[in-house]
């Protein structure tokens, strides 16, 4: 009987180291979103550099060949640049959500696995105290 509590008891020990590490890597994964979702235009991996309007253009600019029948004109160059910003915000607001909506429910799942065998691994411990 004795090793069976002692098999329980470190069984809930290694849950436990477990849900620790688990919940350590999961509210980096969380701060990781929260900062990505603060500043969105920063928060991805583009190659396209999206800082300012003037960077775009010169990297529109520098993809067209004076071989192309069309140069696109400022007012072109200008709604790309919007539809891509906005195309870059809206990918990243919802990248930021699931990563944090996924991360809070493993978060949720750690604590509650931490609780249930602290509380385990203490019932055992106060029965050999007796």
């Amino acid at each position: 009987m004795e090793k069976k509590r002692n098999i329980i008891q470190v069984y809930a020990i290694i849950v436990n180291v477990v849900a620790v590490i688990t919940f350590i890597i999961a509210i980096t994964s969380f701060i990781s979103a929260v900062i990505d979702r603060s500043d969105p235009l920063y928060g991805g991996y583009s190659q396209v550099d999206l800082s300012s309007f003037e960077k775009y253009k010169m990297d529109v600019l520098k993809s067209t060949t004076k071989e192309d029948a069309y140069i696109p004109g400022d007012d072109d160059i200008r709604d790309m640049y919007d539809a891509a910003k906005a195309d870059m915000i809206n990918k990243v607001m919802h990248q930021s959500f699931r990563t944090m909506v996924v991360s809070g429910v493993v978060i949720a799942i750690a604590i509650i696995l931490f609780g249930s065998h602290w509380w385990i691994a203490r019932k055992y411990d106060k029965v050999n105290a007796a």
